[in-house]
Parts: structure tokens; sequence; C-alpha cells
């Protein structure tokens, strides 16, 4: 018997987003916590799953005319580090790692690109499938542009109390003015500008503006505090999930005073708005698959 099993980064939210040459876009923040699943023949148990993790099923066994029978034999086990409702890409990254697992157990050779089409298809999604960094609209999955680079640095993350409907989010989110287009052009490239010259320091302040300018639609209520407080203390930028509740700051751990930022943080921001803190680490995208027999 054939098992795969399947390792999808979750998400920081997003390093920017907004809309480019007339189209939504984002490029994802991932980080060190993950949607687990193992897909294996046995007992089925399709009906355990999620919704969109079973609708992901459905889509791609139908989209490959896989039997019915095969279908019955699949067994699925999944877990998650991945916090739920906060703009940390948990949806996408199930539903993107249960693309992944079907193609490497049927051998259907989905490319990164079919897996964003095919997480797309059940709701907006993250980019975090593809390795490398690219501008993606996360309604039609296209990719607008790529990104010659990655990310890699530390971050501390907040995690703030409440929970966001991407869905209802994102159906909101075609009011940007001129002056908010052309805002965001120069963060797509001063973004771009610092992925290609490895500058952390261009991409966390690309990342901040992109932070501030969605203060428009979705206000994070102490944003502005720990803008301020990372540039204190030394940290490269602000990552927030831009249809979420997280907040993170980007930081070199020989540069940030972590102990001194955090009490600075909790002089501002009280303990009751928020869940948790969480360290982590900001690395390249795409989705570990590991094939054997049992």
């Amino acid at each position: 018997m054939r098992r795969v099993r399947v390792e999808t980064p979750g998400t920081c939210g997003e390093y920017i987003q907004g809309w480019y040459d007339g189209n939504p876009c984002l490029v994802s923040s991932p980080i060190d916590r993950y949607s687990r699943i193992t897909i294996a023949e046995g007992p089925g148990n399709l009906e355990t799953l999620k919704p969109k993790t079973r609708k992901q099923v459905e889509a791609v066994l139908r989209r490959f005319a896989i039997p019915q029978r095969e279908k019955e034999h699949l067994h699925f086990t999944m877990t998650s580090d991945i916090p739920l409702e906060k703009g940390m890409a948990s949806s996408t990254a199930d539903i993107a790692g249960m693309a992944a697992g079907l193609s490497a157990y049927f051998g259907l050779d989905l490319t990164q690109a079919d897996i964003g089409s095919l997480c797309t298809g059940i709701e907006p999604s993250d980019n975090l499938m593809f390795e490398r960094l690219n501008l993606f609209n996360h309604i039609s999955g296209s990719v607008l542009k790529e990104f010659d680079g990655t990310v890699e640095a530390d971050i501390l993350i907040i995690d703030f109390h409440g929970g966001i409907d991407t869905m209802t989010f994102n159906e909101t989110q075609d009011d940007y003015s001129p002056d908010d287009l052309a805002t965001f052009a120069e963060i797509v490239a001063q973004f771009e500008k610092g992925v290609r010259t490895k500058s952390l320091k261009d991409i966390g302040a690309a990342c901040t503006k992109s932070a501030l300018l969605n203060q428009k639609r979705l206000k994070k209520n102490y944003l502005d505090c720990l803008i301020s407080l990372s540039r204190d203390f030394g940290g490269l930028g602000t990552v927030i999930g831009h249809s979420g509740t997280v907040i993170g700051v980007m930081y070199d751990s020989g540069d940030f005073q972590q102990d001194r930022f955090l009490r600075a943080v909790r002089q501002v921001v009280p303990e009751s708005a928020y869940a948790e803190l969480y360290q982590n680490r900001l690395i390249p995208g795409g989705i570990k698959i590991t094939t054997d027999a049992v």
C-alpha cells in the first residue's frame, strides 16, 4: 500500500495585498506552522473532512475522472497547528495540501499553478503553494508577477482576539481610489526591489506601507503603536493578516531588542486584547510531500 504525507505552511497573513493592474492580489508570508495530511489506502472517511477540504477532494477526483471505488478506499488523517480565522491561511493550507497529496497519491503531476487554481475555485486563497514569491490574484488564481527570490527572517506574531470571514471580506475589496492604486503600485515596486536585492529593510518597509493602506478596509486598533515600537526596538517591518486579526513584527535576531519590545508592548496593549504571542520564522513557500509504502 502507498502512503503520502503532506506538510503545508500557514502564513502570518500577507507581505502585501491590494489591487494591481486591475486585479486583486497578494503576496503571502509563509511561516513555520503547518497543516499536515496523510493519505493512505484504508477505510474511506471522506465525510469526516472539513467541508472545504472535502470539496477539494471531490474537485480533484472529478477533474481526473478517478473512479468512485478509489474514493471509497481513501483514508485521510489531518492535523494543523495553524490558528483558524486569523488570516494565517489555515483553510488554504488544508486545501492546497490536499490537492498536492492527491496528486502524489494518484500520480497526477499537478503543478504549483494548478494547485493555486484549484484552491481559488473553492475560496479566495493564499499563494503559499508556490516555492518562489509571486503576486497572486487570490480570486482567479492567476500569477500577475514573479519575484526573483524568497524572504527568510524571524517574526513575532500577536494573535488578537476575534476572527474574520475571508469570503465576506473579499466581497468588499474593490473600492480602491486612484491614490490607493498608485500607492500600492509603489509598494509592489519596493517589495520587488527588496526581494531582488535581498534587502529585508526594503521588504519590511513595503509590508508596513501595505498594512497601513489596509487600515481603510479592516482597521487594526494597535497597528500604529506596534509599527512605532517595531522601529524603536530594531524591527524590520510589520506584516499583517490583511483579512485577519494577526499583526507580526519582522526582525533579525541580531538587531532586535525583543525583551524591551515586549515590555513596551505590554504597557500599551492590554493582555485582554490578544490571545497568544507566537515566535515563528518567515520561510519560503511550497508544499513538502513524502511518499512511502506501508
